[in-house]
């Protein structure tokens, strides 16, 4: 927690939704099962108890001196707290294994699942602890020689009046192909001022712009400053976080890349069925063939390049190589223990098609967990819930029907008996004048129809006219309603893939972490017994 926080309590659980309303993905309810896809493609389950500790104890080893120092100074330079150092010690003695989150790093920490991403991983590693008696400490990787400007430049926050607010590093930050985490900080600062000034009113928002400070005062780069930022929310929990773009790191990572480059031909063929079989499987395969033609990255001058196999053969160690999403897992499980991995539906798509490269290169791959989830509920949302009839859920997935809903309420209850006796004896007289005038000329009743369809259709403007008078009476009594669609589902995706990280903190301050920590533990031990849901927490 940051000095002087705001003291706020874990976040209340409004619903938790589950695996099968909430999900639409097979691969993920598949695994969630123990199903035929996950048994075949999966080495190591998160639901073995018996197989995560064989696979704890086959890896757990002393990292490598150099890597152990640059980690310490980077964890000291970031203002690592005295628990996320203890447990770098651990790992670097060979006393703990790892459960592990990966994200690029982005502006205000990332979209809203990067944080619950990471908190998955400190669930995930309590968890493993209780199950199988081993220490495990949750790590924290910063995919920062990712080059994807267009992924990470923009954060959107929402203010208190739930307008939201898209915010965007300039162009000129990033050049073509350059790594994104080393991306100036300085730029950074300025996006986080226009944070924390829609902030404004916000119970936590002082303790996000002392969040944003502290990161970027520590932070040379985007990559610092996310880490910087990680280290401090998730302070009390340990973190532990890695940046790739470590020189010893790089060393360490190259006897895995240099396995892939020597058996290259066959891990591309090998991958390419594998996406066949997911295909088959499935119906998609995560990795397209393009993706597939080099697992590396050359990396110069602070840019990143394709650069085939045999090209990095005969240059080897002169070239500096940089994994692709394709042997990145790979990287990360062979140079720590890592023994589970927080995954969301893309990254556990992609590593199901990866089996035979973790064989390829003599890694033993970490156990995929589906990760913790969430959708937070201003205050807003939880009153008109409460006026809909208390389903949460429904207000997420329907906003606009829930509010349609509670407008037809508003209108008076002898003003739609008289709408609806209206459009009944408009029928019945019709019916009664179609019937008569059939004898006298068998095309009359067409054109009774004809009138009566007319009718219809001005009686339902009529009644839509006084649905609109009654919505703009509930907009001008509760007139956040009407946004509350915007803040839970954001250009019609999950809350969690747009809005920042930071404004979760901006509502209830940095504490909430702590909070968020103990669901996404609940979380982890149930999703062991094949149970997933989606939260819907209050904020």
């Amino acid at each position: 927690m940051v000095s002087g926080a705001l003291s706020v309590t874990a976040p209340a659980v409004r619903a938790r939704v589950a695996a099968e309303q909430a999900l639409a993905d097979p691969v993920t309810l598949d695994l969630l099962a123990g199903g035929p896809i996950s048994r075949e493609r999966v080495a190591v389950s998160w639901r073995d108890t018996d197989a995560l500790r064989e696979l704890a104890r086959a890896k757990r080893a002393p990292l490598p001196r150099a890597l152990v120092e640059e980690l310490f100074d980077l964890h000291r330079r970031l203002g690592a707290s005295a628990a996320s150092l203890a447990n770098l010690e651990r790992l670097a003695r060979g006393e703990a294994v790892a459960s592990v989150a990966g994200q690029q790093p982005a502006p205000l920490g990332g979209p809203l699942y990067s944080l619950h991403k990471t908190a998955a991983a400190v669930g995930l590693a309590r968890a493993f602890e209780r199950r199988t008696g081993l220490a495990c400490v949750p790590l924290f990787w910063m995919h920062g020689e990712d080059s994807d400007f267009a992924e990470i430049r923009t954060a959107t926050v929402c203010d208190a009046e739930l307008q939201l607010r898209d915010l965007a590093l300039p162009e000129d930050v990033h050049a073509e192909g350059g790594l994104v985490g080393s991306i100036p900080a300085g730029p950074l600062r300025e996006l986080g001022a226009l944070a924390v000034a829609a902030w404004e009113d916000l119970p936590g928002r002082a303790d996000a712009a002392a969040l944003i400070q502290r990161s970027l005062e520590r932070s040379r780069d985007l990559g610092d400053a996310m880490n910087a930022l990680w280290l401090a929310l998730f302070a009390a929990e340990g973190l532990v976080v890695v940046d790739p773009r470590l020189p010893s790191f790089r060393a360490a990572a190259r006897p895995v890349i240099d396995r892939y480059l020597a058996a290259a031909d066959a891990l591309h063929a090998a991958t390419r069925r594998a996406g066949d079989r997911m295909e088959a499987l499935t119906g998609r395969r995560a990795l397209a063939d393009p993706a597939l033609d080099s697992f590396v990255f050359e990396v110069l001058d602070g840019r990143r390049q394709k650069i085939g196999a045999p090209e990095a053969r005969a240059r080897g160690a002169a070239v500096t190589l940089s994994p692709s999403v394709a042997l990145r897992a790979a990287v990360q499980d062979g140079v720590f223990p890592t023994v589970a991995m927080a995954c969301g539906p893309g990254e556990l798509a992609y590593l199901l098609q990866l089996r035979e490269v973790f064989d390829g290169v003599g890694v033993r791959a970490a156990a995929p967990a589906v990760r913790f989830s969430a959708t937070w509920l201003p205050p807003a949302a939880m009153t008109l819930a409460e006026a809909a009839g208390g389903d949460a859920w429904e207000l997420v997935t329907h906003a606009d029907a829930v509010l349609a809903r509670v407008a037809e309420t508003r209108v008076p209850a002898a003003l739609q008996r008289a709408l609806a006796d209206t459009r009944a004896a408009t029928y019945q007289s019709l019916a009664r004048l179609a019937e008569e005038s059939r004898g006298f000329d068998a095309s009359l009743p067409q054109m009774v129809e004809s009138a009566r369809a007319k009718m219809d259709f001005q009686i339902s403007r009529l009644a839509e006219g006084v649905l609109g008078k009654a919505r703009g009476r509930l907009d001008r009594e509760q007139p956040l309603w009407r946004r509350v669609r915007y803040v839970l589902q954001p250009g019609d995706k999950l809350q969690e893939r747009r809005l920042a990280s930071l404004d979760v903190v901006a509502r209830c301050g940095a504490d909430v972490v702590r909070g968020l920590c103990e669901l996404a533990t609940e979380h982890a031990e149930k999703s062991a017994r094949g149970v997933h849901e989606h939260y819907l927490l209050e904020a």
